[in-house]
Order: structure tokens, then sequence, then C-alpha cells
């Protein structure tokens, strides 16, 4: 059966409402929600919170509340598979690697954000995701004996 979990990054609002209906939804039915940065205010990380399991980092653009309570960097393992989450820094263009660099543990996946440019490859051997900007997209990964990934428009 494995893991569902709906991944999101640069939502930069305060509230759930004022994200698509197709991702609230999404993220009312996941086993896990992961945020990449950039919530922007602490209030959407409570409703995230009220929704299920959140594992989150802080991005450039958040607040200081935010920045001082979550980590910008982490790992934690889901259905046996170990996760990286950053923000991401700089400019987008190479940033994928600069973010896969920050992790020399190696680990099953690692998703990040910050670019606003929705992104699923394989980096120096790791899966990465990156689900996009909230209000455009979200990246739904299924944790099984393989992880699947696919960015979903909204």
């Amino acid at each position: 059966m494995g893991i569902t979990i709906v991944a999101l990054s640069d939502s930069h609002t305060s509230t759930l409402s004022k994200l698509p209906a197709a991702l609230r939804q999404a993220l009312e039915d996941a086993d896990l929600i992961i945020h990449a940065g950039d919530h922007t205010e602490s209030s959407l990380l409570d409703e995230l919170n009220q929704l299920g399991d959140v594992l989150a980092v802080a991005g450039n653009m958040d607040s200081t509340a935010i920045k001082v309570h979550l980590p910008r960097r982490q790992l934690a393992t889901f259905g046996g598979k170990t996760i990286g989450l950053t923000h991401g820094s700089g400019a987008p263009w190479g940033i994928a690697q600069r973010v896969r660099e920050t992790f020399p543990e190696d680990p099953d996946l690692i998703i990040f954000g910050h670019s606003h440019v929705s992104f699923i490859g394989v980096v120096a051997g790791v899966m990465m995701v990156n689900p996009g900007p909230a209000r455009s997209s979200y990246a739904v990964i299924r944790l099984g004996e393989e992880i699947e990934a696919e960015i979903v428009p909204v």
C-alpha cells in the first residue's frame, strides 16, 4: 500500500483558504504533508498541522516566527525511505544540483522549493522533487517498494 505524501512549497500565504481547492482536498487526503518552505506566516503551518502529520522547513521568505520554529534542512524516515527536505536558495539555474550537494547522506528522496519551477528528476543517484509554487502545482509522492512522484497542476 505505502504512504501518500502531498508536497507543496512557496505557498506565500497566511491561510489554506487562499490556496487552490484541489490542493486543499489533496492535503486532507494525504498520509503526510510536506512543506518545503516559504509558508510566509505561521498561521498556515498551524492550519496544515490541523489536517495531519506535517514535515516542514523554513524558507527565505518566512516570518521570523517560522524561522525560529523550523529548521532550514532536515532528514526524516517514512515508510522505510529517508527523505531530505530543504527550501533551497540562489538562482533557479542549477538549484537541483546545489540542493543535492547539501545532502551527503544520500537520502532516497529530496524535496525542495524556492525556484517556483516544478521538477522531478534524479541528481547524483537521488530522486528529487520540487512541487513548484503552491498556487500553480503540488506533488503527490507514493512511498512503497519504489518511490513514485507526479506533479499535479492546479
